[in-house]
């Protein structure tokens, strides 16, 4: 299978139509590149991956489906990071 995939870099929303003809999935994405350059939207990122399926391909290319929901535990890893720096700022202040 092969995937389009749309990215948006301030976002981080992605849109993902699969194809199972390369070549159409390579002209999809060179249109969709055209129309995001011509609208000048150049946050936006388009490209095409093979893979077996979209699980395999979330697990190979997570950056692109970071949902920020709650399943995400990306505040969680920054609420600890930040604790661990203010552990050691009060440990070192005494």
């Amino acid at each position: 299978m092969y995937f389009l995939i749309e990215h948006n870099r301030t976002t981080k929303k992605t849109h993902c139509e699969e194809f199972s003809d390369y070549a159409a999935a390579q002209f999809a994405g060179l249109q969709k590149e055209q129309e995001y350059f011509h609208a000048k939207r150049h946050e936006m990122e388009v490209v095409v991956f093979e893979a077996n399926s979209i699980d395999d391909l979330k697990r190979t290319h997570s950056r692109y489906f970071v949902t920020g929901g709650k399943d995400d535990n990306s505040a969680g890893a920054l609420l600890a990071i930040g604790l661990i720096g203010l552990a050691i700022y009060l440990h070192n202040k005494k």
